[in-house]
């Protein structure tokens, strides 16, 4: 068994791989033409917006077999297996849309999948990310005071998440790949709300002498739109 299938086998039963992201749902063009889902799980996500954008096909990628079965009765079809795998089989241009919901930061190599997801992108295709934060608060607390990196079955610190992300970190990567980010925020379901977070957030960005970046600490999840800017030829 694959090892990154084996970290997820005992989540196969759970919520992790039905849930819905409303805040890439909205980044979605009206008129989404061919869409490719990396790291589609079930297809709970592509099955709503086959429903409801109407998109011309809507493909995925799936690293889990059995999640994947599950995705085929959702979807216009589904590779399984790893991206790093499956991309570099994909013809160039071939979509309009791709979409890396929580699956970027799951990738052994991150920066050549970017390479990849650039070439088959169509010209003025979109690409739609969510990850997490690795900047947030809790996990600068744990790492700073408490001395521990401690993974968990979700979140931030979910033990299948093979890279970690900042703001700054993903924005530049995606720029070092060909990409122009046109939207990045924190996704307002899942950041910070309790005041003494916020509170204690917004001292340590003044204290550190960068009160903009409180966001950074308080933001759970980044959600990002890029798309490709041309390339120079020694980059090809």
């Amino acid at each position: 068994m694959d090892s990154i299938e084996k970290i997820h086998e005992g989540k196969t039963a759970s919520e992790y791989f039905t849930i819905q992201n409303q805040e890439i749902i909205k980044l979605i063009p009206k008129n989404p033409g061919k869409i490719l889902d990396v790291g589609c799980a079930t297809g709970a996500l592509g099955e709503h917006i086959l429903k409801t954008l109407k998109p011309e096909i809507y493909d995925g990628i799936e690293v889990v077999p059995d999640i994947a079965e599950k995705a085929k009765k959702r979807l216009s079809s589904v590779f399984v297996g790893q991206a790093e795998h499956i991309l570099p089989e994909i013809p160039d241009g071939t979509y309009d849309c791709i979409i890396m919901a929580d699956s970027l930061e799951h990738t052994v190599d991150p920066w050549t999948v970017l390479k990849q997801v650039y070439r088959v992108l169509s010209k003025e295709g979109k690409l739609l990310i969510s990850i997490p934060n690795v900047r947030n608060l809790g996990v600068v607390t744990e790492l700073l005071v408490k001395g521990d990196w401690k993974y968990r079955d979700f979140g931030i610190m979910d033990q299948g998440h093979l890279r970690f992300f900042t703001k700054k970190s993903l924005t530049n990567m995606l720029s070092q790949q060909g990409f122009s980010v046109y939207k990045l925020y924190s996704n307002p379901i899942n950041r910070w709300k309790k005041f003494r977070g916020r509170f204690i957030a917004r001292m340590l960005s003044v204290a550190i002498g960068k009160p903009g970046h409180y966001e950074e600490f308080i933001t759970v999840q980044w959600i990002l739109g890029a798309e490709k800017k041309p390339l120079d030829k020694e980059q090809y």
